[in-house]
């Protein structure tokens, strides 16, 4: 063997290596720095679902759920355990980017550090230490820019979209090369019958049935659920969406995608229609879906890592340093192994319903309470309804009675058109009701001192001292109730009704 060959079969082996140590902290990383409990998004309904095989929101993720059901059977439908199929993911995410990154063009070192940079990033891996679709949305996103121009292309694009998140649709300039041809987009309609799934499980569910979609008129509400999420682009949106990957990480991908150079429509196509939907799309936790505009953004870093290595070989050390900064700075803020906020919240709230009382959650409280009492073996002396018939088997839609026979009814939310109700605690309870002075000291929520990158379980937090101002008379108590929720307060509009609240 030649000393040409010799190093060429060397720099070959420390590349695999490479991949290995990144691939290997990224899984670290994500398994460490998870919560200890369940999450305060869709964390909760996925693990109830999956293990279930039953009707998740919409668009449904069938095969999201179906890779929890097979981890549910291996392990348990813990949400600890599931949470290892997204730590795996995020293993993934380093060889399949740097796959991806290469088929358009950069170089196997500046694909491997755009990837990793990717990965470690703040709204990655926030996705990558919880329960959500996203890992499995952005590794075959990947997995379809890899296969840009090849028989395969069609195919991988499709299963991103149906088999993965429809938010991937962004990224169809960067995954198309070529031109179509009957032949190739024939196999791209089979991911899309992973669709069958919903109206199958419809049609069996019984805890967890979100829309019923069982006939076409039903199918249609249930995809266009969201549509009306979409509004006029806002400059305030998009901050909103991309101010949790922190200064440090945008500083060194926007100098790095900088020095690429000269627009490319094929590259940077998908970079405006991510800061265009971003800027659109109304949701509590919009950051999670920032990846579809970070995945094209770091392409544009590969690609201006190349060049400023090629014009000056001290610049490796310089990006290397700068890519492992930030990458460490993602990590960090990604972190939340103190958010236990949505364990806390519901094991307050089964503390204060009596035996045999019927409990009415609503939207994320849905999922809280269907996760305690299905997986955890929690209260299951109550019964539980939802206003919308997406979960249990009681639908009480408003207006909700305040006695269901001789059982009183819980409700979550009574704050407008609920005169039979009133606030006591953490819940709304038939007004009639003179139960004991809520044990305010006791409560898990109220020794919450930690922090996390989930917006929702902040205002969970701030929600639990809001009402615990409402029923403070003490001028001075009220008022430091009332700052701490505000300082609490993850999102803008839970920080508004707070202001609302405070004057009741």
């Amino acid at each position: 063997m030649g000393r040409r060959q010799r190093l060429h079969r060397g720099c070959r082996m420390y590349g695999r290596l490479t991949l290995y140590l990144m691939s290997a902290a990224v899984f670290a990383a994500a398994l460490l720095t998870g919560p200890p409990s369940f999450d305060s998004t869709d964390g909760a309904e996925f693990a109830v679902c999956g293990s279930r095989l039953e009707t998740a929101h919409a668009p449904g993720y069938p095969l999201f759920l179906m890779l929890i059901r097979i981890a549910s059977m291996i392990m348990t439908p813990l949400y600890g355990h599931l949470r290892l199929i997204n730590c795996l993911l995020g293993a993934l995410l380093i060889p399949l980017g740097t796959w991806a990154f290469k088929a358009c063009g950069a170089s196997f070192r500046a694909s491997a550090a755009a990837s990793f940079l990717f990965a470690s990033s703040a709204p990655v891996m926030a996705q990558l230490n919880s329960l959500e679709v996203y890992p499995l949305a952005m590794a075959l996103a990947f997995t379809a820019v890899a296969l840009r121009g090849t028989r395969l292309g069609p195919y991988g694009m499709s299963s991103s979209i149906f088999a993965g998140h429809p938010v991937s649709v962004l990224l169809l300039p960067l995954a198309w090369k070529g031109r179509p041809r009957a032949g190739i987009l024939l196999p791209a309609l089979i991911p899309a019958t992973l669709l069958l799934y919903i109206p199958v499980s419809a049609a069996i569910s019984s805890l967890a049935h979100y829309g019923h979609p069982s006939t076409p008129g039903e199918l249609l509400g249930y995809f266009t659920m969201h549509s009306g999420r979409l509004s006029v682009p806002s400059p305030q949106a998009f901050y909103t969406a991309v101010s949790p990957a922190g200064p440090l990480t945008w500083a060194v991908m926007l100098a790095l995608a900088a020095a690429a150079g000269r627009f490319r429509w094929q590259r940077d196509v998908p970079i405006a229609l991510g800061v265009l939907f971003l800027a659109s799309y109304r949701i509590p936790d919009p950051a999670g879906q920032l990846w579809v505009l970070l995945l094209p953004l770091c392409l544009r870093c590969a690609e201006g890592m190349d060049r400023l290595c090629q014009r000056w070989r001290p610049m490796r050390i310089v990006t290397a340093l700068a890519v492992l900064t930030a990458s460490l700075s993602g990590i960090r803020l990604a972190d939340r192994r103190q958010d236990d906020m949505a364990m806390r919240w519901t094991m307050d709230v089964f503390a204060s319903i009596p035996p045999g009382a019927v409990y009415r959650p609503v939207a994320h409280d849905c999922f809280y309470a269907a996760y305690a009492t299905e997986i955890l073996g929690m209260r299951k002396d109550i019964v539980l309804s939802d206003p919308f018939g997406n979960f249990f088997e009681l639908p009480l839609p408003p207006p909700v009675p305040a006695y269901l026979g001789d059982r009183p009814v819980y409700i979550s939310r009574g704050w407008e058109r609920q005169p039979d109700f009133r606030l006591h605690g953490l819940l709304f309870i038939p007004a009639n009701m003179e139960p004991p002075p809520p044990a305010w000291n006791t409560m898990a929520v109220f020794s919450f001192t930690g922090h996390s990158p989930d917006p929702m379980a902040m205002d969970l937090a701030a929600e639990a001292w809001a009402r615990r101002m409402v029923q403070t008379h003490d001028p001075v108590l009220r008022d430091s109730f009332y700052r701490r929720a505000m300082e609490l307060a993850g999102t803008e509009m839970t920080g508004e009704r707070i202001e609302n609240l405070r004057d009741l």
